[in-house]
């Protein structure tokens, strides 16, 4: 069983459960299999155990021990039952889609340019970074080949000063490549996890609610 499996038979057996309930406890569980990323996945399923245990833990935490004798009578005494909720819901969504199609469509490319603006500046910053590392790096270099060379012809103490700052900014430039990639290696994927999860989230919730 994979991810979507599990999500799909859970979604299912939580049908006899409130409409907010059911939609919050998916996204739990959707954002759970996320968080721990596919190589996870196998492992993830192994320790929430069947869909039909996740239900009934739900059900348990929301109905106490007589969960099973819990019903939607009322709602289907006012004829809206689950069943008719989804059709009614899903024409309602169909109708508002179409009519605020220039409305949505701009906000999907809003949102959308935004995401690649704030990708361009994060890599913008990167690059600079990196270049500054560079520049620490040469000239760093520089003044330690100045100094070996004043050192050479007679000027040792001078030699010494020019190949002391080179060391410290050789030193600097080390440290900040360090740094540098310790952090992207951890903005990075953080970023990228960030605007998947933004993309996928009104999708995510549309489908918790069909």
């Amino acid at each position: 069983m994979n991810r979507e499996e599990f999500l799909r038979q859970l979604e299912e057996l939580l049908y006899d459960i409130p409409e907010n309930e059911r939609r919050d406890a998916m996204e739990y569980y959707r954002n759970y299999f996320e968080d721990a990323g596919p190589q996870n996945e196998e492992k993830i399923i192994e320790e929430l155990g069947s869909p039909q245990e996740v239900s009934s833990g739900i059900k348990k935490d929301l109905f106490g021990e007589n969960y099973k004798e819990y019903d939607f009578a009322e709602k289907k005494e006012a004829g809206r039952g689950p069943r008719g909720d989804k059709t009614v819901r899903n024409i309602l969504i169909a109708v508002i889609l179409v009519l605020t199609f220039p409305v949505w469509i701009g906000l999907v490319v809003s949102v959308f340019g935004l995401l690649v603006a704030g990708g361009a500046c994060v890599l913008a910053l990167s690059i600079a970074v990196i270049a500054l590392i560079g520049v620490f790096m040469i000239v760093g270099i520089v003044f330690g080949g100045v100094g070996i060379g004043q050192m050479a012809v007679g000027f040792p103490a001078l030699g010494l000063i020019f190949l002391g700052l080179g060391l410290l900014m050789a030193a600097a430039a080390i440290v900040g490549l360090v740094v540098a990639v310790y952090i992207m290696g951890l903005a990075f994927p953080c970023i990228l996890r960030t605007i998947v999860r933004l993309c996928k989230k009104p999708f995510q919730k549309r489908g918790a609610s069909i």
